[in-house]
């Protein structure tokens, strides 16, 4: 599975949000003219995007980390885990890195952050749409509720 899998599959995860881009292909996302005459802009060495209207409208690679809002955010800070291979947000092995992750959590309080390395991850404050994706995938992979 891949992260536009996910938002194909729920596009109210991104549709009428606003998205801010913190790896894109390890590294930072860098805006094209078209982009910016949408309304994309930079904060720091992070991409922000305007409120989301088409799944068109944002970029994949692989290495992915997308911070998602309900309002305009202005995110300056916020260091990147979708680098290490092995992240995820509830079982990674360097316990000070998962601490630092949850943080920047709460500091920054997205709805949602979803994020791309050797697996996808999801973190959403929507306990409803979680778990219908949790019996979603479930069901496609065979195993009980």
């Amino acid at each position: 599975m891949f992260i536009s899998d996910l938002w194909k599959s729920y596009p109210e995860i991104i549709i009428g949000r606003y998205l801010v881009n913190t790896s894109f292909d390890s590294g930072c996302l860098t805006l094209s003219s078209s982009e910016i005459e949408d309304g994309w802009t930079m904060h720091g060495r992070f991409a922000h995007t305007p409120k989301i209207k088409s799944l068109d409208q944002i970029p994949h690679d692989q290495f992915d980390e997308w911070l998602v809002f309900e309002e305009p955010a202005e995110v300056y800070a916020f260091e990147t885990m979708v680098n290490y291979c092995s992240f995820t947000p509830i079982d990674f092995d360097w316990k000070e890195k998962l601490e630092e992750f949850w943080t920047q959590v709460h500091l920054l309080r997205p709805l949602h952050i979803i994020g791309e390395n050797d697996r996808v991850f999801f973190v959403s404050r929507d306990a409803m749409l979680v778990q219908r994706i949790q019996e979603a995938e479930q069901d496609v992979h065979g195993n009980t509720h």
